[in-house]
């Protein structure tokens, strides 16, 4: 049994304990807590500098070029089609 032997070995400042199917705590627990963390949309620069340009109440100069807008949109097609690919694999041809 994995867990119990990294219970015995790792010294945490904390408690930690394994719990059985049957234990209250496990049920008090939210499906979405136990889940694994989702990835990030990729950023940019310029994202961050519009956040960081908003918190400080300026606006950036508009040099936001047409060719970066177009490769967004071309990824997020690209997440569209590839989306609806994996869902049509998983569904079969019905």
């Amino acid at each position: 049994m994995p867990a119990l032997e990294a219970c015995n070995h790792v010294r945490c400042p904390f408690t930690v304990r394994i719990l059985d199917k049957d234990d209250a705590l496990l049920g008090s627990i939210s499906a979405r807590d136990l889940e694994p963390p989702r990835q990030r949309p990729q950023t940019s620069a310029r994202t961050a500098q519009r956040l960081i340009a908003q918190a400080i109440g300026s606006k950036l100069p508009s040099t936001f070029g047409s060719r970066e807008l177009r490769n967004q949109e071309e990824a997020r097609r690209n997440r569209i089609v590839t989306r609806q690919k994996l869902k049509d694999d998983a569904w079969g041809d019905d």
